[in-house]
């Protein structure tokens, strides 16, 4: 079995270790906190309404087991003792009274309940809702590659996951409030009965209860491993998916399911730890429980002198006690298990939004004149070396610049910035003498369009991806895009542009996909268009019509050809190129072969 670690330390003696510790404990109370702070701040309303159901049924609950004692009282269960004042209370009311009384309580006690049920589904439902939608606002609010992006398995699983066991964490929460409420209710009952019964059996629960603490920490413990654990398994599967083509091509199948395996065992090595502690916990419960109604029964009969009707009466307030403490000792042992979730997801929430990009300007600029790159450079977080180093060079308005070099020039990384995709490190990037920073790079994006050279079409009809693009353009507009595109082919599809596409496109060829890709950023009308390598996948006769596409828009706006292919840069106006980050040559070809 693999090692297993948590946070970075060997999982076993030291992590049992760490379990007797009170910090664990305390850190676990203060991420039940954090979740019950951020379920009020998000449904304050139900919340309250959902509180107040609660109070009500524990008091109509209450009530309906005291009336148990003038019940059983008239029906002859009175023992030796003198009858107490709840016996005299069913003497003026009458049997039939009595017996009314209780049912009516109990049915206000299950409506109550119901009415409760009901408000907690629709306010776990909206926390949830509210949970995922400010996750998966703050990651679309982030700039291009920001930290959080280099995991983005780990976005998913959160989105997708872990905010349902937080939901459900937030149910257990309403459970144990619910419950909570109760128990004064239920004392409050017990104590009318007989004080001294009810303060030996609470002494004896309260030192028998330290005993589940331990339990409690380390289930507490396990919880965060498997929360590490649990999100290795998802990426490992992300990423193996992902990577399929290729672990066929290597024939690596076997290592990657040994790879999978060994999370796993970690994860289920985990999983076993918790299920004990639960178990035993379950055990001291059943104890506690037995021990409970014991001390009842002799301190009501040896002790209080209780009428029969009396003690059977504190024997049902004391069983239901004792079912209530069990089920809250259950639910808190959720909550603290997915405490940790909830941390960590507001970790994550915290970063994204840490990394978001400011509001676009208004208005945003626009090109007609040039976009002029000053001195400028990039660094990749991380890494050492500069990508771009002192790149000075212009991009003429309503002209075709190609942007040519070796791999690893930093050609993308310079379309990325000419897109105000990210900002420079050094120097400035200019649109008509307007500095791309802040609010302006973000606004920027609005008069651009961008085609990759491996497109990203949605699972979803032709006319719902090109609308993407542009929500409002009627079918008119959308075919004037693809015959622009070169992409008449939609016409001969038996759905037309209602055709879909299949997941990533799949269902269409790669010249397809490209050229619906390029209708789809022609939609916008944009000043600059950037491809990049947006031809180099594609056979000689599909890259041709592309070409002939693009030969069509010339003049109309901007476009920046990140390329290699010959016939590519052969109808550009203005060639830049690149070495190494730094601009090698800036000039006008005379051909094809003059600007490789």
């Amino acid at each position: 079995m693999a090692s297993v670690a948590v946070d970075g330390k060997p999982f076993g003696g030291a992590v049992v270790g760490d379990l007797e510790m009170a910090g664990r404990l305390r850190r676990g109370l203060a991420e039940v906190r954090g979740l019950a702070g951020d379920v009020v701040a998000t449904c304050g309303r139900r919340l309250w309404l959902a509180g107040a159901l609660a109070l009500a049924a524990a008091a109509a609950e209450g009530a309906g087991l005291l009336m148990l004692v003038p019940i059983l009282h008239m029906l002859g269960l009175v023992g030796g003792a003198t009858p107490g004042p709840l016996a005299a209370l069913g003497e003026v009311l009458g049997l039939g009274g009595a017996l009314a009384l209780f049912v009516g309580a109990v049915a206000l006690s299950a409506g109550v309940v119901f009415a409760f049920a009901v408000v907690s589904n629709d306010l776990v439902v909206a926390y949830g809702d509210a949970l995922r939608f400010r996750m998966h606002a703050a990651v679309l609010g982030m700039g291009w590659g920001a930290e959080p992006m280099r995991r983005p398995t780990t976005l998913v699983h959160a989105l997708v996951g872990e905010v349902g066991q937080v939901s459900y964490a937030v149910e257990q929460l309403l459970r144990f409030s619910a419950l909570l409420a109760q128990l004064p209710i239920l004392l409050a009952a017990a104590v009318a009965l007989s004080p001294l019964a009810t303060g030996g059996a609470l002494v004896l629960l309260g030192g028998l209860s330290l005993l589940v603490l331990p339990l409690n920490r380390r289930a507490h413990a396990l919880a965060t491993a498997q929360m590490h654990f649990h999100r290795a398994v998802h990426a490992e599967v992300a990423d193996q998916l992902a990577g399929f083509r290729m672990l066929k091509v290597l024939r690596a199948e076997s290592r990657g399911a040994a790879s999978l395996v060994s999370k796993a065992q970690a994860l289920g090595d985990a999983r076993r730890r918790q299920a004990m502690a639960l178990a035993a916990a379950r055990l001291i419960q059943s104890v506690l429980a037995a021990a409970f109604l014991a001390i009842a029964l002799w301190g009501g009969t040896r002790l209080a002198g209780l009428a029969l009707s009396e003690l059977l009466g504190l024997v049902i307030l004391f069983a239901r006690l004792a079912m209530v403490g069990n089920r809250l000792q259950e639910s808190w042992r959720q909550v603290l298990r997915v405490g940790p979730i909830h941390a960590a997801l507001q970790a994550q929430l915290q970063a994204c939004r840490a990394a978001a990009e400011p509001r676009p300007a208004d208005p945003a600029p626009v090109l007609r004149q040039g976009i002029s790159l000053e001195a400028v450079g990039y660094r990749h977080a991380g890494e050492r070396a500069p990508a771009l180093s002192g790149v000075t060079a212009r991009i003429p308005a309503f002209a075709t610049t190609a942007l040519v070099g070796p791999s690893g020039a930093g050609k993308s990384t310079l379309a990325d910035l000419v897109m105000g995709l990210v900002a420079p490190t050094a120097g400035a990037v200019l649109v008509d003498g307007v500095p791309l920073d802040g609010p302006a790079r973000v606004a920027w994006r609005s008069r651009l369009a961008y085609v990759p050279q491996d497109p990203f079409l949605f699972h979803d009809s032709i006319r719902a991806n090109l609308l993407l693009a542009r929500p409002d353009a009627d079918d008119a507009a959308l075919w004037r895009a693809l015959e622009d595109a070169a992409a008449g082919f939609v016409r001969t599809l038996p759905q037309g542009l209602d055709t879909v596409v299949g997941d990533r496109g799949t269902r269409l060829s790669g010249g397809e996909r490209q050229r619906v890709a390029l209708a789809r950023a022609l939609l916008t009308a944009p000043d600059l268009l950037v491809l990049d390598e947006a031809t180099s996948a594609l056979d000689t006769d599909t890259e041709e019509r592309v070409l002939d596409a693009l030969r069509r828009l010339h003049g109309r706006l901007t476009l920046l050809l990140v390329a290699h292919r010959p016939s590519t840069i052969a109808m550009a106006d203005h060639v830049i190129r690149l070495r190494d980050g730094r601009v090698e040559d800036a000039r006008i070809p005379t051909g094809a072969a003059a600007a490789l």
